[in-house]
């Protein structure tokens, strides 16, 4: 036996419930064309160098680059590569509140990581003091699914799949998570190995090679394409938060224990 609304009423919730998904589906398509405007910009200014164009160029490791520019490794342009770690899960007390710990499914279609499956306590934080991550590192999965690229939205872990880039403080962030995603099959070949299992090490990922452009140029494309990402966060933020209120409504709304005015739907 299950409790049954009238229709009006159950049309009602559905509209309610439909709300707050079509603002998310909104969020996540004014994502998508904000990063591809920040690619777009990338690929005009670093893979065409449209900007540049009336400049010298001169030949490098990855063909043609403006004059005065450099090919460096990835560890070049990075205060520190870091590969993650996973905490014994035998011990649940590693696990907690405190800080997020990404794994590669909180990857997936996300340019920010602002949500995890888990998160670590104290004492999982602890254990690992090194292997924390600043906000706006760039997350690389190298393991299993090699070349999703995501950036942290504030400190966390990352298990032993991850490789993460904190950028010097001259790199921007942005370009490196841009570079990163237009070099996807580079990380999946390099990976492969001859192995089934793809696994693309941090000594190989260090040595990625990578386009280091004068820090004026890297500015302006900082300052340039920050608003983008800002925006592309604050969206992410928005949709965890109308997700969570989606999702405590329907069992209430379900159950009758709050009810909607049908005379407010049309």
């Amino acid at each position: 036996r299950i409790n049954l609304p009238t229709l009006s009423e159950q049309k009602a919730i559905a509209a309610t419930l439909s709300a707050l998904d079509d603002m998310i589906e909104l969020n996540n398509q004014i994502n998508k064309t904000l990063e591809e405007m920040a690619q777009a910009i990338f690929k005009s200014w670093f893979v065409d160098f449209e900007p540049f164009k009336d400049g010298e160029f001169e030949e490098s490791e990855l063909g043609l680059i403006p004059k005065g520019w450099r090919v460096v490794e990835l560890n070049d342009i990075s205060k520190d590569i870091i590969c993650g770690k996973t905490p014994s899960t035998k011990d649940n007390d590693n696990y907690g509140n405190k800080m997020p710990f990404i794994t590669i499914p909180d990857m997936h279609g996300n340019v920010f990581i602002t949500k995890t499956e888990r998160c670590l306590s104290q004492k999982g934080i602890n254990i690992q003091k090194n292997k924390t991550l600043p906000k706006f590192s760039v997350c690389v999965s190298c393991i299993a699914t090699p070349g999703l690229v995501a950036i942290t939205s504030e400190e966390s872990q990352t298990n032993q799949q991850i490789n993460s880039v904190i950028c010097k403080d001259n790199i921007s962030c942005f370009y490196v998570y841009l570079f990163l995603n237009t070099i996807k099959d580079t990380i999946i070949t390099l990976g492969s190995g001859g192995s089934t299992t793809l696994n693309l090490n941090k000594r190989q990922f260090s040595k990625i090679k990578i386009i280091k452009c004068d820090d004026r140029t890297m500015r302006a494309f900082h300052n340039l394409v920050k608003p983008l990402f800002f925006n592309i966060l604050d969206n992410q933020i928005e949709n965890q938060n109308l997700s969570e209120i989606r999702d405590t409504l329907l069992p209430k709304l379900m159950s009758g224990e709050i009810r909607v005015p049908v005379e407010e739907v049309v």
